[in-house]
């Protein structure tokens, strides 16, 4: 299983429509709206390096993203 953590900024008032959009997405296993130097934090699963880019993209495409920042995990401990 391939892993990554998106931080998300986007247009200021878009975190509802945003935030919707990303549930949607079969690949995005979580997401939080968060405080700080970004608006959103979304972990992605995906079955292929394949996958996961094509989720990641069609992140960055949603209407009113303004960025994102990738972070591919590259071990997990689950309790």
């Amino acid at each position: 299983m391939n892993s990554a953590i998106v931080a998300i900024t986007n247009d200021i008032g878009a975190e509802a429509q945003v935030m919707e959009a990303l549930c949607q997405m079969p690949s995005v296993r979580e997401c939080y709206m968060v405080y700080g130097v970004y608006d959103m934090v979304a972990k992605v699963e995906a079955s292929s390096e394949e996958e996961m880019s094509r989720t990641i993209l069609a992140m960055r495409e949603l209407p009113g993203v303004r960025s994102t920042l990738t972070l591919v995990v590259c071990r997990e401990h689950k309790r």
